[in-house]
C-alpha cells in the first residue's frame, strides 16, 4: 500500500481502475455485472479487521493521551464542538443551494426505486442510548457495531491509563496485535484497484446512465454543494498550519477508495494508517478519526439537507424560516443518530420528511440513483475526517511525530506543521 516499489503507484491504479471501472460498466454492463463478486470479496476483506482495528486503535490511542493526562479531555470536547459547528453549516449550504437553484421545481414524480425491506421507522434514542454501553462486547464487534465499540475501547484505555505501571505489558501486546492489523491492511489495499473497478463496473451496469437523467440538475447541485464544502474543509485544514496540498496527496487513496466503495467502514482502516504516517500522534487520530466518521459526516449532511429541500419543492410546500430551522436541526440531530442504523441516510430523510409534512414515500422519487450521490457524500465524509483530525491535533497541542511503528515507509518523513 505504502512501500515504495518498482511500478505504478497504488493511488495511479485506483484512478486507472476508476477509468476502467466506469467504462465496463457503461460499455459491457453483462459482463461489469458478474465482476460484482470482486468488490464483495475486498469489503468481507476490510470488514474483518475494521471492528479489532476500532477497538485497539482506540484503546491505546485513549491510553496514551490518559498518560498525558488533560489533553484528551479538551480535545474530544473541542472535536465534538467543531462536529456541531461543521455539520450545522453543511446542512445550511444543502438549504442554500436548494434555494438557489431550486432543482426540484418542475421535476418529476415518477418513482425511481422500492423502499429497502425492514426499513426502520425512525430513530429510538432512548435505546441509542443504552445502546453506547455494550453488554456484551464480543456481540457487539460481530455485530459491527462500531458505536459501543469505541465507548469499551475508551473506558479500557482510560483504565489501563489510571493502572499504568501495571499495564505496560498488556498495552505492549495491543501495539504489537494493532501492528499486525495494519500489516493485514496493507496486504488488502494491494488488491483495492481491482475492487475499484469491479465496484464502479457493477454500479453503472445496474443503474445505467439513463437513470441519471430526470435527476441530472439535483445530482449536479449536490456535486457543486459537496465541492463548495470541500473547499471550506480545505480552508480550515490550512488553518490549522498543515500543508494542505501535502495532506490530500496523502490521503487520496482512502478518498479514491470511499467515493468508488461508498463505505466509510472500508476506508476507515487505510485512512487511520495514512494519518499516522504523516505524524499524527496515535491518541490523537486513534481517538477523533473513529468519533469522526461516526458523528461527522458532513457530506451526507450536506446531501440529506438538499435532498429534503429538493423534495419539498416537488410537492410544492410553502417555505418558511421555521421550515429552514427544522429541516436544520433535525437533519444535524438524525445523520448522527442513523450512524448505525441500517439505510441510515433514508431512514433520516424518511423522518425529516414527515416531521415538514410530507409522505415517507417522497424518497422514492431520487433513491433509485442514490449510489451516485452516495459516491462523493462519503467521499466528502472522509475528506472531513481527515480535516477534523487536523484540528484536534492542533487543539492538542502536539506536535507531528514518526508514524505507525514498523509499518512506514522508508525515507517518509512526517509532514511539518507550519504553525
Amino acid at each position: 500500500m505504502t512501500q515504495p516499489r518498482k511500478g505504478i503507484p497504488v493511488s495511479i491504479q485506483m484512478i486507472a481502475g476508476l477509468a476502467l471501472g466506469a467504462s465496463f460498466g457503461v460499455l459491457l454492463p453483462s459482463v461489469a455485472a458478474k465482476l460484482s463478486f470482486l468488490s464483495t470479496l475486498f469489503a468481507h476483506a476490510i470488514k474483518m479487521v475494521v471492528m479489532p482495528l476500532i477497538l485497539l486503535s482506540v484503546t491505546v490511542g485513549t491510553f496514551r493521551a490518559g498518560v498525558q493526562r488533560g489533553r484528551l479531555g479538551k480535545t474530544a470536547v473541542f472535536s465534538i464542538a467543531f462536529f456541531i459547528v461543521a455539520t450545522v453549516l453543511a446542512a445550511a449550504l444543502g438549504l442554500g443551494l436548494n434555494y438557489v437553484f431550486h432543482p426540484g421545481v418542475g421535476a418529476s414524480m415518477t418513482e425511481t426505486a422500492s423502499m429497502p425491506k425492514n426499513l426502520a421507522g425512525g430513530v429510538d434514542w432512548i435505546q441509542f442510548v443504552v445502546d453506547l454501553v455494550p453488554a456484551n462486547i464480543v456481540a457487539a464487534l460481530a455485530s459491527g457495531n462500531s458505536v459501543p465499540v469505541l465507548v469499551f475501547g475508551v473506558l479500557l484505555g482510560s483504565a489501563l491509563a489510571a493502572v499504568q505501571d501495571k499495564a505496560a505489558p498488556f498495552v505492549a501486546v495491543l501495539d504489537s496485535a494493532l501492528a499486525a492489523l495494519f500489516k493485514i491492511t496493507e496486504w488488502v489495499i494491494a488488491f483495492s484497484p481491482v475492487a475499484i473497478f469491479a465496484a464502479l463496473a457493477g454500479v453503472l451496469a445496474s443503474k445505467g446512465l439513463s437513470a441519471l437523467m430526470p435527476l441530472v440538475k439535483l445530482l449536479g447541485v449536490a456535486y457543486l454543494g459537496l465541492a463548495i464544502l470541500a473547499l471550506a474543509l480545505t480552508l480550515v485544514l490550512k488553518s490549522t498550519g498543515l500543508p494542505a496540498r501535502a495532506v490530500i496527496k496523502h490521503v487520496s487513496e482512502p478518498l479514491i477508495l470511499a467515493f468508488t466503495t461508498r463505505s466509510s467502514e472500508i476506508t476507515f482502516p487505510l485512512h487511520l494508517k495514512k494519518l499516522m504516517e504523516l505524524g499524527v500522534p496515535q491518541s490523537v487520530a486513534s481517538t477523533i478519526l473513529p468519533l469522526s466518521y461516526i458523528f461527522n459526516r458532513d457530506g451526507a449532511v450536506l446531501y440529506t439537507a438538499l435532498a429534503v429541500g429538493y423534495l419539498a419543492d416537488v410537492y410544492h410546500l410553502s417555505w418558511s424560516w421555521s421550515l429552514v430551522f427544522t429541516i436544520i436541526v433535525l437533519t444535524t440531530i438524525m445523520i448522527d443518530g442513523a450512524a448505525n442504523v441500517p439505510s441510515g441516510a433514508i431512514v433520516a430523510i424518511t423522518v425529516i420528511l414527515g416531521a415538514i409534512g410530507l409522505p415517507a414515500e417522497a424518497v422514492l422519487l431520487i433513491l433509485g440513483i442514490d449510489a451516485f450521490f452516495d459516491m462523493g457524500r462519503t467521499a466528502v465524509n472522509v475528506y472531513a475526517s481527515t480535516v477534523a483530525t487536523a484540528v484536534a491535533l492542533r487543539v492538542s497541542g502536539q506536535p507531528l511525530q514518526p508514524g505507525v511503528p514498523d509499518a512506514r515507509a522508508p525515507g517518509l518523513a512526517p509532514l511539518r506543521s507550519n504553525a
